[in-house]
């Protein structure tokens, strides 16, 4: 069985992780091919919006550490691995199409940073989201520049310095997930309905709105305002008129 399944429906790319055995935590199969289908989604005119969600009981429980037994003693197989997914997080701001996460079970470290990756969240009220590695010994390193950014710095240090767990509510309440759902195929048909209503709207339109709002992002205010001043001179030519 692949340990990535892709369906396309009607504009919408649903990509769902398939090791649920290990309540589909990331090896380097998995991460290896779920960045190759970001950019091949990326690339594809007919994928106007993408879906993430998991398989089984979780969204993904975070790296598989079974692989990282002989990672202290070779640096160089702990450097791929590390630029790998590193690789993967930056991929889901670059593609053009937006990406909505379906969230329930296990979304931990590594699987946490996927779902907050994403542009948006829909959680289940079952979630439990954190991050574990203090308790390991480790930091969630990768994943803690796009935590930050989100969250803000004091709730951001909570969550990796005491392992605190959120559930579906609290995500909603910390502004971290759009929508809350009861059961976990809720969770799914409501994240397709967003990329949906998404794949509904003219594609350059979609895709220059994303381009934009992660360009302005980190900028100053007036570089933000300016770099939005020739994207609207730009999209005058795609504007149609009202009826």
């Amino acid at each position: 069985m692949t340990v990535l399944n892709i369906e396309h429906q009607d504009g919408v790319c649903v990509m769902t992780l398939q090791r649920p055995e290990r309540h589909n935590a990331l090896n380097t199969e998995l991460t290896r091919g779920l960045l190759q289908a970001l950019q091949d989604a990326h690339a594809d005119d007919h994928c106007r919006a993408i879906v993430l969600s998991g398989s089984g009981k979780s969204f993904c429980a975070g790296a598989d550490t079974t692989e990282f037994a002989g990672f202290s003693q070779d640096t160089n197989q702990a450097t791929v691995r590390a630029e790998l997914t590193a690789s993967l997080h930056a991929a889901f701001s670059s593609v053009h199409k937006p990406i909505v996460s379906a969230v329930w079970g296990n979304a931990m470290g590594g699987g946490a940073g996927l779902a907050l990756a994403c542009d948006m969240v829909v959680a289940c009220a079952d979630t439990r989201f954190g991050y574990p590695e203090i308790k390991h010994g480790i930091c969630p390193a990768i994943v803690m520049a796009n935590l930050t950014r989100q969250v803000g710095i004091k709730r951001a240090f909570e969550l990796v310095s005491t392992a605190r767990m959120l559930d579906g509510h609290e995500l909603y309440a910390w502004g971290l997930a759009a929508r809350v759902t009861d059961t976990p195929l809720d969770t799914l048909e409501a994240a397709i309905a967003v990329a949906r209503t998404w794949a509904e709207y003219p594609p350059q339109a979609l895709s220059a709105t994303k381009q934009l709002f992660y360009q302005t992002l980190d900028l100053p205010f007036a570089e933000g305002l300016d770099t939005g001043r020739r994207r609207n001179i730009e999209m005058r030519r795609y504007a149609q008129p009202k009826h």
